[in-house]
């Protein structure tokens, strides 16, 4: 038996919306681009929303924008995130400024608040299915708000992706909105959408534009992604009672803590054990459970004068075990095996 980290479904539905499409012979940005995002604008409370080729070009797309007239903006991000958020920080001409976390994995507050004082832009990321309570503050600077792992949450009775000046987010298909590639920008301010727009099409583009790439999200993937999107409340009350399970058995441990933070749709299980993360990993990884590192490396490992050092010692300690939604009784049995495996009580 193998456990995969990630088992987004796919079945006939998923394969009728795509038929649809092809017999359509409307393969790109189209009529169910536009359902997509009339469906994410009902999600994020009425705010306009711009779908997009991928999450990564949301975010850069949104700090072009809202960096307007800055030739190298100073943007703050994660330490320990996605490096796609590196990337996009790059990729729109802004320097990174990276933000250590605290034992939950969310950004330290404090630190946040007296390193945003030189930011142009921040950027703030619900992590790993948890709320950034950061969101709910105020920054002087623009505040993106990055919803991709924890897509469909609700804090405070409102819907994460609607507390900051934009809300970005991601239709890869291991993401709980996920169909198989795409993004979306989303914002209150309807002049900065249909500004970033003018950015998403060259055919149509002014000349004298700074920036402009093919950033358009195709029928297909948007067709894949209002399937998804039609059912991630269900799959997200299905992760939750696996939730539930782990919780049950890992009270039996010493040596390891879940990281639970504050929940917001369950989208991963991360763990920290008193065992280095590799050895975990291995230990799973023999046994056919595809356990991983929640960030692949720190993204302040890129640079020789950020320190960032509860990052490293999540990276170091932190485990993300699977949580699929479709999960059984057998491959949950052989899960606890495994943490029998590798830690004691």
């Amino acid at each position: 038996m193998y456990i995969p980290h990630s088992r987004p479904y796919f079945g006939q539905v998923h394969i009728d919306a795509v038929q649809h499409v092809i017999t359509s012979g409307v393969l790109a940005q189209g009529e169910a681009t536009h359902a997509l995002e009339l469906n994410l604008q009902r999600q994020l409370s009425g705010q306009e929303v711009l779908a997009v080729d991928s999450g990564t070009s949301a975010l850069m797309l949104a700090i072009r924008a809202l960096s307007k007239g800055k030739q190298h903006p100073r943007v703050g991000i994660p330490a320990y995130a996605c490096a796609s958020l590196l990337f996009a920080v790059k990729n729109s001409g802004g320097i990174p400024v990276l933000m250590d976390c605290n034992a939950n994995l969310t950004l330290d507050a404090k630190q946040a608040h007296h390193t945003a004082k030189d930011l142009d832009i921040l950027v703030l990321v619900h992590p790993f299915g948890m709320i950034e309570p950061l969101v709910a503050e105020h920054f002087d600077c623009p505040v993106i708000e990055d919803i991709a792992q924890s897509a469909g949450a609700i804090w405070q009775e409102k819907a994460v992706g609607t507390f900051a000046d934009v809300c970005i987010g991601s239709f890869y298909a291991t993401k709980p909105w996920g169909g198989a590639y795409g993004g979306f920008i989303s914002s209150k301010d309807e002049s900065l959408i249909q500004s970033i727009s003018k950015m998403t099409n060259p055919d149509q583009a002014d000349l004298q534009q700074d920036y402009v790439g093919h950033h358009q999200l195709s029928n297909i993937h948007a067709a894949l992604a209002q399937v998804r999107l039609d059912h991630a409340d269900a799959e997200q009350q299905q992760r939750q009672t696996w939730v539930t399970r782990y919780h049950e058995i890992l009270a039996n441990y010493s040596s390891v803590t879940p990281i639970t933070g504050i929940q917001g749709n369950h989208f991963r299980y991360i763990i920290h054990s008193e065992q280095t993360a590799k050895d975990v990993i291995q230990t799973l990884q023999q046994l056919g459970i595809n356990a991983m590192r929640p960030v692949q490396q720190p993204l302040h490992h890129a640079s020789s004068d950020a320190n960032c050092p509860q990052a490293d010692e999540a990276w170091q300690y932190c485990v993300s075990l699977p949580l699929l939604h479709d999960m059984n009784e057998q491959e949950f049995s052989l899960l606890q095996q495994g943490l029998a495996t590798c830690f004691k009580p």
